[in-house]
């Protein structure tokens, strides 16, 4: 997720799906991508569940590249995604991340996805 100015009221900050290309990383997303139309939508509560305090855990193929190269990552920083705009908001390897300024890592790779264990394991740098 993202901090991000909303093109319609000035002054004040929206998370959205972090843009490595466009957007300060802000937290990790709690539920997975196709909730967060749900939970901001018209009908839903107009908040995202986010994690920003040192987030440890597993996620699946929803939240990462499935594109990106990941044999031998271990231990190796994560990048937001945003080069091609298919990876938007997605954790990704530093071959494809972004082109914003000073593109921070946003996490730590703890665990390579698999065909048999499909996840990706992450220390949050947020």
């Amino acid at each position: 997720m993202a901090l991000k100015t909303p093109a319609v009221i000035s002054g004040e900050y929206a998370i959205v799906p972090c843009d490595g290309d466009a957007a300060v990383p802000f937290a990790v997303l709690i539920n997975g991508p196709g909730e967060f139309s749900g939970s901001i939508g018209p009908s839903g509560s107009k908040k995202a569940p986010c994690v920003r305090a040192l987030f440890t855990g597993n996620v699946n193929y929803e939240a990462y590249d499935q594109n990106a190269t990941w044999t031998g990552y271990l231990g190796k920083y994560l990048y937001v995604g945003g080069t091609t705009h298919s990876n938007i908001g997605l954790y990704t390897t530093a071959a494809l991340k972004g082109t914003l300024s000073g593109n921070p890592a946003v996490g730590i790779c703890t665990h390579i996805p698999t065909t048999a264990e499909p996840w990706l394991g992450i220390a949050s740098l947020l």
